[in-house]
């Protein structure tokens, strides 16, 4: 049994915010430089380790953050920065379909995706690689914003409801 188009309230348009635009293109750059490093953590560890000292004290990081972040990597396995890798892909494609399409299947990739990074940071990973209660904080902020913006973007049951009456009206004209 279906509601009278007339009775449905009135759809509000999918459109790109601001504040959603901002978010995803920093949210883009975050996942990609991210994916970077883990690629180049897992492809030249030796190169890395080697240009860690300079890039850490161009940063501003001190002699001792500096070696504990060297530590740090050196104990991540392969498989580990693959998972990583992943989860930012995920993250990747999520933000994507979110600020290029206005899906809402994005946003549930992203969190999905995120939520994934703090599990992996903190229980597979763990030791200095774990994320602490600002970070996590940071993460479920994001995540609530981004669902602040989840009315001005498509929701997946309308879209299929929408093709469902595409084929619906052709298939009346062709009869």
């Amino acid at each position: 049994m279906s509601i009278p188009t007339n009775l449905q309230p009135p759809a509000v348009a999918p459109q790109r915010t601001f504040i959603l635009w901002f978010m995803s293109i920093c949210s883009l750059l975050d996942a990609v430089s991210n994916t970077i490093t883990y690629t180049f953590m897992i492809l030249m560890p030796e190169r890395i380790a080697e240009m860690m000292p300079k890039m850490g004290a161009a940063m501003g990081m001190s002699k001792e953050n500096v070696e504990l972040l060297m530590e740090t990597f050196a104990t991540v396995t392969t498989p580990q920065w693959l998972m990583l890798i992943g989860v930012e892909a995920l993250m990747f494609v999520g933000v994507l379909l979110m600020i290029w399409k206005l899906n809402q299947i994005g946003f549930h990739l992203y969190a999905i995706g995120q939520l994934l990074n703090i599990l992996i940071m903190n229980f597979v990973i763990g030791g200095n690689m774990s994320m602490d209660f600002t970070a996590i904080l940071t993460v479920v902020f994001l995540i609530a914003i981004y669902a602040m913006h989840l009315r001005n973007m498509h929701p997946l049951k309308e879209r299929q409801e929408e093709d469902t009456d595409e084929i619906t009206d052709n298939t009346a004209q062709h009869e």
